[in-house]
């Protein structure tokens, strides 16, 4: 069973710029696996610093990471990808890990990390 995730948002964004972004979830089975993707902010300070939404069911929703900078999202749709836009709101770098867990144990069948860089303007 393989499984990863991907992201494709900008490694060096403006900041007051709305960046569209997808991350996905795969898979090399046909079997259905029952997950999670937790992401968890490397500096949770920095949850207010950025609004983040994501489409689903024909909506932007928006994201709220906790107190200690995680936000699970419960239901990802394997072998698909999440449609998210974000707004950075202050210049930084902010790192971002997601891990998908398996619902049976939480198991981690994947992870990914990944640094963002907000600029004034970009080179």
């Amino acid at each position: 069973m393989v499984q990863c995730l991907s992201c494709n948002i900008p490694r060096t964004v403006r900041v007051n710029e709305q960046q569209a972004f997808q991350v996905c979830a795969l898979t090399a089975d046909l079997v259905c696996v029952d997950a999670s993707i937790i992401a968890t902010l490397g500096n949770p300070s920095q949850k207010e610093a950025f609004e983040l939404f994501m489409y689903t069911e024909g909506q932007f929703v928006p994201v709220s990471f906790n107190d200690i900078g995680v936000f699970i999202y419960e239901e990802p749709t394997i072998n698909s990808c999440a449609l998210l836009f974000i707004t950075f709101k202050e210049t930084g770098r902010y790192n971002f890990q997601l891990d998908l867990v398996s619902e049976n144990g939480n198991l981690p069948l994947a992870d990914l990390s990944f640094e963002v860089n907000v600029v004034n303007e970009l080179e």
